[in-house]
Order: structure tokens, then sequence, then C-alpha cells
């Protein structure tokens, strides 16, 4: 048996990712289906590209033409996978 090694492109917090960042959005981990509800009418879906443009003293993206602020707690729900810059 073969061993498996980590896959870099594992999904992780977007709390985890630096100011700058590119990543895609790979879930919504442990959400209410309002906190999904909210989150999804707001552009933040499974496969969505975003940008980490801050992290203090609120997490603010960029999905597209939009930009959000979340605070930590919801940000920390955001599951997404790291990508190159474009």
């Amino acid at each position: 048996m073969a061993s498996v090694a980590a896959d870099a492109r594992a999904p992780v917090p977007l709390t985890a990712l630096p100011k700058g960042a590119h990543a895609e959005v790979a879930a919504l981990a442990d959400t209410s289906p309002h906190e999904r509800g909210r989150l999804m009418a707001m552009g933040v879906i499974p496969g969505a590209s975003l940008r980490v443009l801050q992290r203090y003293p609120a997490f603010v993206i960029a999905v597209g033409h939009t930009q959000l602020a979340l605070d930590a707690e919801t940000a920390g729900l955001v599951q997404v996978t790291e990508v190159s810059a474009r």
C-alpha cells in the first residue's frame, strides 16, 4: 500500500490565508441554513473565486466585483483552496 502525500490544495479556512491571496471557495463548513443562505446570496458559493483584501479588523474579500466584510467567525466557515494569482 502506497503512502498518501498531503494534498497541497486541501481546503483550509479563509482565515488561514494572507492578505492578497487568491482562492476558490471549496465548501461552507458547519453553517446553519441561515448563514449558508446569507453567504450564498453574497456570491460566496462553492467554485467562486475570491481575493483577500484585508484581514483586520474584519476580513474583507472580493468576490467578482463585490467586496464583502466578514467577521472572523463567519470567515472561518468558508473553506477555500488557494490558487496562484491571476
